[in-house]
């Protein structure tokens, strides 16, 4: 079963996808949200510059990208061309957007795909994730914080035993399982097989949810594996996006290597300002909550302050009315 978490206020909303109950997909930021580099965006943008075959975007908000497109096609292209362009991975830490060249262009550059509330990009993730299946709306916080802890923390324990770190590290994603907690559970190889078949089915689950990607390394446990298995197990768990991995054999040294393109941007690399404004926002709402009709004051730093303030200006939330901004150097709600 595929449900859909979702909650929306002052123009900033966040949601989760779960199936059969474990979180795959969670996003958070504005609810109508214009930015051009957004995953699936469309437009049409103006080729700055070209160096060392690489070529780099000027998108119609201002935004920079790196164009995607083979040599021949890039050879082709002069400085200021206009280009029809789609988003196929977001901007993280210091990496720019990456866009793939669709044709040529004429005129200013613009948008072209409409501006898709939060709820419905998560909706076409879903989509793109599980196919086109039935997707049940629930009610349900609790969830969406889990989600969120789970996206921002990837490591965790496997079901039915066993534990997968999965580290973020400058070059690639190290992922480790480890048997801990096996004890009785059969024979030590018979669990330790058990555990990598595990690690190997979730894996998907974590980085989708996560958004990490690229090169993708899995210390497995023992050796002699059953290398079909564990890559049939990865491409299960992968879906329709399996055919955009590459898989590579299981090493001498009892590695499963595999690369996945990059896409979403990770929920660690989302805009601290942005994040901190929408926790400090969802503090003030549980304490309305808890102490009706009372005057509450978000204090925090000067920034989150500055991305709050136009939030309430625009809302017709009620709550909106009795919050105080005030400056101070920690983020926090009192009443």
């Amino acid at each position: 079963m595929i449900t859909l978490h979702h909650e929306s206020r002052f123009g900033l909303a966040r949601g989760a996808i779960c199936l059969d109950g474990r979180p795959h997909i969670y996003l958070e930021g504005y609810d109508q949200d214009a930015a051009l580099n957004l995953l699936g965006v469309r437009s049409v943008a103006r080729l700055k510059s070209k160096s060392g075959g690489v070529a780099f975007l000027t998108l119609a908000d201002g935004a920079e990208a790196v164009l995607d497109a083979p040599q021949e096609a890039l050879a082709k292209l002069n400085e200021g061309d206009a280009l029809e362009v789609t988003i196929i991975a977001e901007a993280r830490q210091d990496k720019l957007a990456r866009a793939n060249l669709l044709a040529p262009a004429e005129g200013s550059p613009r948008r072209l795909s409409p501006v898709l509330s939060l709820r419905e990009r998560l909706l076409a993730r879903a989509t793109a994730a599980f196919g086109d299946l039935p997707v049940a709306a629930v009610d349900d916080p609790d969830t969406l914080g889990e989600a969120e802890d789970a996206a921002l923390n990837p490591s965790g324990p496997l079901s039915e035993g066993g534990y997968l770190s999965v580290e973020r590290t400058r070059a690639l994603i190290a992922c480790d399982i480890d048997s801990a907690g096996g004890e009785g559970m059969a024979t030590p190889k018979a669990f330790a097989k058990a555990c990598n078949e595990r690690a190997a089915s979730d894996i998907s689950r974590r980085l989708r949810l996560s958004g990490l990607a690229g090169l993708v390394v899995i210390d497995l446990i023992g050796k002699r594996h059953d290398a079909d298995r564990l890559r049939q197990l990865l491409q299960s768990g992968f879906g329709p996006e399996a055919d955009r991995l590459i898989i590579g054999p299981v090493g001498k040294f009892g590695t499963l290597e595999f690369v996945r393109p990059w896409g979403a941007c990770p929920l660690m690399d989302a805009k601290p300002g942005l994040r901190a404004a929408h926790r400090l926002l969802r503090e003030a709402v549980k304490r309305a909550q808890s102490e009706p009709g009372r005057l509450l004051t978000l204090r925090a730093p000067v920034g989150t302050l500055d991305i709050i303030r136009p939030l309430l200006a625009a809302s017709h939330d009620p709550l909106s009315a009795i919050l105080r901004l005030e400056a101070a150097a920690k983020s926090e709600v009192i009443v």
